[in-house]
C-alpha cells in the first residue's frame, strides 16, 4: 500500500466494527489520511436503482465518492477519539456485559425458587442483595424453618452478613419468611438436586456481584480524570457512575456542535411522517448507540426525580402540538439541558 499512497492520498472505507479496527489502526500509525463512513450513510450516498452488491463495486462506489462528494463526506467521517475514552468505553462494555449475564442467572434462580419456595420471590424485589442470597442458600425450602424461630433466623443470618446489613432489618425478613413457611406448598421435596442448584445459582450471582462493584469503581476513577465529569456530575441527580457510563458511550462531547448532533449520536433524533392530513405519532429512530440511550434514560429518570425545572420543561414538551411521547420528551429535555450547560462552562 505505501507504494501507492502520498501524502495528499485518501482511503475510503466503511466501519465494520471490529474488522476494520485493524485498518484504521495501521492508517492512523503510518500517518495516512483516511475517512471512515458510517455504514448506512454510505449504503444511502452509493445507493442505485439497479443491486449490484459485490466487494469491488462497492469499492468503486466509495472510491467515486471521493471524487464527487469529498467535502462533504470529509468532515462526516468516523473521527479519531482519544485513547482514554476508548479505555473507558471498554470497561463500560465490560460493565454491562456483567449485569446482563447476572440477569440471566437470577432469572434461572427465580424459576427454581418458585419450585422450592415460592413466597421468597415476592419478599425480595432485588435477588442479588446480600440478604437475599444468604437465605436463598439457608432456607430454599419451607421444611428448612421446622423447629426454628424468629430469633433463631435471625442469630443465623446475623452471625453470616451482620457487617452488611442491621439486626433489626435482618429479623424484619426474618419475621415475613417464618410466616410465609407456614402456608407454603413447594412443587419439589427438601432433599431434590435443584436445591444444590440454587446454592450454585447464589455463588454465581456473588461472583458476578464482586465483579460489577470492581468496575464501577475502575470506570468512576477513570472518568473522574476527564474535565466533563465535574461539570456533569454537578447536576443534581445525574450520578458519578451514570457520567462515567455516558462519557464512554459518547466520547468527548466536544466533537458535537449542537445538541442535535448528540441527538442523532445516540440515535434518539425523532421520526416524522405527515402526508395529506394523515400524519403518524413522533418516535425515536433507535440507529444510533442503543447502549447509550441506556444510560441516557437511566440518568433522565434520575435527575427528572431531583430537579423541578428540568421536570417542568420535559412537562411542557409532552404538551406542545408536536405530541411528542413522553420518552421522547425526556430525552430531548435532559440533552438540551445537559449540552447548553456544557457550552456555557467550556466555552464561555
Amino acid at each position: 500500500m505505501s507504494a501507492y499512497v502520498t501524502k495528499d492520498t485518501y482511503i475510503i472505507f466503511e466501519t465494520t466494527g471490529y474488522y476494520s479496527e485493524a485498518l484504521a489502526r495501521y492508517l492512523r500509525q503510518n500517518n495516512i489520511n483516511y475517512i471512515e463512513l458510517n455504514p448506512f450513510e454510505a449504503s444511502i450516498r452509493t445507493a442505485e436503482l439497479r443491486r449490484n452488491k459485490n466487494d469491488a463495486n462497492d469499492s468503486f462506489k466509495l472510491a467515486m465518492l471521493g471524487a464527487i462528494a469529498f467535502n462533504e463526506i470529509k468532515f462526516r467521517g468516523r473521527k479519531c477519539i482519544d485513547k482514554a475514552y476508548i479505555n473507558l468505553k471498554n470497561f463500560c462494555l465490560d460493565y454491562l456485559h456483567l449485569q446482563k449475564c447476572r440477569i440471566r442467572v437470577i432469572n434461572h434462580l427465580r424459576s427454581l425458587i418458585e419450585l422450592s419456595f415460592p413466597e421468597l420471590n415476592s419478599i425480595f424485589v432485588n435477588a442479588h442483595s446480600v440478604i437475599a442470597l444468604q437465605v436463598f442458600r439457608a432456607y430454599t425450602h419451607p421444611d428448612f424453618l421446622i423447629g426454628l424461630t424468629v430469633k433463631n433466623m435471625t442469630d443465623e443470618l446475623y452471625q453470616a452478613i451482620g457487617k452488611y446489613k442491621k439486626r433489626s432489618l435482618i429479623e424484619i425478613y426474618c419475621s415475613k419468611i417464618w410466616l410465609a413457611a407456614k402456608d407454603s406448598y413447594p412443587a419439589i421435596e427438601a432433599d431434590d438436586p435443584l436445591i444444590l442448584l440454587i446454592s450454585n445459582y447464589c455463588d454465581e450471582i456473588e461472583m458476578y456481584n464482586m465483579q460489577i462493584e470492581r468496575d464501577k469503581k475502575e470506570l468512576i476513577r477513570r472518568a473522574s480524570k476527564l474535565r466533563e465529569f465535574k461539570l456533569i456530575t454537578s447536576i443534581p441527580g445525574v450520578g458519578q457512575l451514570n457520567t462515567a457510563l455516558l462519557l464512554g458511550f459518547t466520547g468527548n462531547l466536544d466533537r458535537f456542535p449542537t445538541y442535535k448532533q448528540l441527538n442523532a449520536y445516540l440515535g434518539i433524533d425523532l421520526n416524522r411522517y405527515q402526508s395529506g392530513k394523515f400524519e403518524k405519532q413522533d418516535k425515536i429512530n433507535r440507529r444510533g448507540s442503543s447502549q447509550a440511550r441506556y444510560v441516557e434514560s437511566n440518568m433522565i429518570r434520575s435527575m427528572l426525580r431531583n430537579q423541578a425545572s428540568i421536570l417542568l420543561f420535559s412537562q411542557i414538551l409532552v404538551l406542545t402540538f408536536f405530541k411528542k411521547q413522553p420518552k421522547c420528551s425526556i430525552y430531548y429535555c435532559n440533552l438540551r439541558f445537559l449540552y447548553f450547560e456544557f457550552c456555557k462552562h467550556f466555552l464561555s
